[in-house]
């Protein structure tokens, strides 16, 4: 139904959720600028309000356990990840201290290993410079 609301601008049609007049459709003011206000439709009779807000009800508590159980996984899920997490970057320590370590003995090894070839060029080459004769 197109009417024109008290400021000129066509009024659009809303749904009332309150518990006097659940579901029940009004006109108003698009902008919100004026205080124009009209039902669009009769008054429900009382056992049609209670039916409604009784399954509103039920609704809002069923939406309240799904949250509910939706804040528990989440919490679930949070713990879970946490201790992985945690576990994950024990892990990465322990890790990175053998990564340590091994670099440690590689180091060790390199000096080990100049110090040998060292060992042999100068045993090798020794006798080049030598005086042979007296050998």
């Amino acid at each position: 139904m197109n009417q024109q609301c008290s400021c000129g601008n066509w009024a659009v049609e809303k749904t009332s959720w309150t518990e006097y007049n659940p579901g029940r459709r009004f006109l108003t003011c698009v902008n919100g600028r004026c205080n124009f206000f009209r039902w669009n439709e009769p008054e429900f009779d009382a056992r049609s309000k209670s039916v409604i807000n009784g399954l509103l009800r039920r609704l809002k508590n069923k939406d309240d356990e799904h949250f509910a159980e939706m804040i528990k996984a989440k919490d679930e899920y949070q713990h879970f990840y946490k201790e992985e997490l945690t576990e994950t970057q024990n892990e990465a320590a322990i890790y990175k201290e053998k990564m340590s370590e091994l670099k440690k003995e590689a180091r060790q090894w390199k000096f080990v290993c100049v110090l040998l070839l060292l060992y042999v060029f100068h045993y090798w080459f020794a006798p080049v410079g030598r005086d042979e004769t007296n050998v």
